[in-house]
């Protein structure tokens, strides 16, 4: 089957029918799930042995570094915060303010949240850094379903619309659009798409777990603001990442550049997140890092989600070197859609996006087919490229499942199994993808592209 996309395609869909079957209905861990469905559908694909074990190896290691070492901070900085109590307190604070404010709930302050980090270079990366805060928004509870999904939704809307990501970047070079454009398009666009993710996540039955509570010598001295401030600064970090990518270099070039770009890497995040936590509070953190059984119980928690996380890596490396995207996008070049042109770029990215999972990919592949048939389109002038980035940034967050680790990243976050991440977390974001199309074609008419 090697040098036959279409069939690899069909061939993937199935494979991941099966995966979810059986790690919904077996109980399979995703794990070995995922390595062996990756296995299985490089050795029918028509990969050797040796190039096989190669590109999944890169891709499982890539991962493991990014965004692997953010998860562990993570889970460090979320089980100190309940060690020493920090997490209780900054729990008591946001209700407070709530109730003296009427503040927004919960599921809106994950998506305001959302918006915000999705700002930052990699969507997973940023999604680990928040999941500390998760518990305090929620209420105090361990797990909440709901704010989980409209977190993850959000960022998903800000990472693929808002003009200081990787994503719309790269479709905004490519096709030489006009950055001011984009932006006035495609912030309010990204706002709608956040108000979806809180509503969407709110349909969705909350899930809720009392914490197992620590003896209580172990609860005290926790500081939230040094909870806040330890989940704040990486996250800073990773966003003033996101601004040195510009191509336009708005932080300066040369040395400058390589410094922006190097403090929002994933060690840096790690020093910084967790740092902050132990010099916040050194005492209790430092007797806390001093049990081998707490941290023992720390590396054992989140041990699954992080080989998980990588063997998805190693399939999304291996569903891009097929080429099947690229080939099911040339044939989405050739339909025929009547005025509604925008619609072009976002089926085309939409599709690279699902069958090979990384969104970067699919936007940098899908503006270079797009960019010479925009005349054609109906989109050569000046809005009419800002609308084709927009619906290429739309379609690149369309649709997140089985090969991209934020999938499995958000399932694990909200104690989700397969079937039900496919419902809340695909669904959620192919109803976004629809959303944005639509406003797009909207806007497009209104604009007279017709």
């Amino acid at each position: 089957m090697y040098g036959m996309p279409l069939a690899q395609a069909l061939l993937f869909l199935i494979s991941a029918v099966i995966l979810i079957l059986v790690t919904q209905w077996r109980h399979f861990h995703p794990f070995p799930a995922i390595v062996a469905m990756a296995s299985v559908f490089g050795f029918i694909a028509g990969y050797p042995t040796a190039q096989l074990g190669n590109l999944f190896g890169s891709g499982f290691s890539e991962k493991i570094y990014s965004p692997g070492l953010a998860i562990v901070a993570a889970a460090l900085i979320a089980g100190l915060a309940e060690g020493t109590a920090a997490s209780d307190r900054l729990t008591a604070t946001i209700a407070r303010w709530r109730l003296r404010r009427k503040g927004l709930g919960s599921n809106w302050m994950a998506g305001l949240l959302g918006l915000i980090g999705g700002i930052g270079a990699s969507p997973a990366t940023a999604f680990a850094l928040l999941t500390p805060l998760l518990r305090p928004i929620g209420g105090g509870t361990v797990r909440r379903e709901d704010n989980t999904i409209a977190l993850a939704l959000a960022i998903s809307a800000s990472h693929g619309l808002i003009l200081l990501t990787p994503v719309p970047i790269a479709a905004v070079a490519i096709l030489d659009a006009e950055w001011d454009r984009v932006a006035l398009f495609g912030v309010p666009l990204a706002i709608l798409l956040v108000a979806f993710a809180a509503v969407f996540a709110g349909w969705l039955p909350a899930v809720k777990t009392a914490p197992e509570p620590l003896p209580a010598a172990e609860r005290k001295g926790g500081s939230a603001i040094v909870l806040t401030l330890a989940v704040a600064a990486p996250l800073s970090l990773l966003l003033v990442q996101s601004l040195g990518d510009i191509p336009s270099e708005p932080l300066g070039g040369g040395p400058a550049r390589e410094l922006v770009l190097g403090i929002g890497r994933p060690l840096i995040l790690f020093l910084v997140g967790v740092g902050i936590m132990v010099l916040g509070q050194p005492r209790q953190s430092l007797s806390l890092l001093g049990d081998a059984a707490w941290t023992g119980r720390i590396f054992g928690n989140v041990a699954g989600i992080l080989l998980t996380v990588c063997a998805a890596g190693g399939l999304q490396r291996l569903c891009q070197q097929t080429g099947m995207a690229e080939m099911v996008g040339e044939h989405l070049l050739g339909w025929h859609v009547g005025a509604l042109g925008v619609l072009v770029p976002f089926l085309v990215a939409a599709a690279m996006k699902t069958l090979q999972g990384s969104s970067l990919v699919a936007a940098i592949a899908t503006a270079g087919m797009v960019q010479p048939i925009l005349l054609p389109l109906g989109l050569g002038d000046a809005n009419g490229k800002a609308l084709a980035a927009l619906a290429i940034g739309a379609g690149a967050m369309t649709v997140c499942h089985i090969n991209d680790e934020f999938f499995w990243l958000v399932s694990a976050s909200a104690g989700l199994r397969p079937l039900r991440g496919i419902a809340a977390i695909s669904l959620g974001t192919l109803l976004q993808g629809i959303i944005a199309a639509t406003a797009l074609v909207m806007l497009s008419l209104l604009l007279g592209h017709s």
